[in-house]
């Protein structure tokens, strides 16, 4: 067996695709992450759910919450 033989279709973005659809393919599709693909559909990235949450969060992300204590 070899990985061809495993291997899935998986949804992916493209480099200048807006981050909002990322975010709607990750959550439509209930994804840990994407692939991103170049301008001739070559591979360039993994954009994990993780970091776009952290694009869009940042102070949800932080150790330290934004409210005084």
């Amino acid at each position: 067996m070899r990985a061809r033989d495993l291997a899935q279709q998986y949804e992916s973005v493209r480099l200048d695709d807006e981050a909002m659809a990322a975010a709607r393919l990750l959550a439509e599709h209930r994804l840990p992450g994407l692939l991103v693909l170049d301008p001739e559909d070559e591979p360039q990235a993994i954009l994990p759910a993780s970091q776009l949450i952290k694009v869009w969060c940042p102070a949800m992300c932080s150790r330290t919450p934004p409210w005084p204590r």
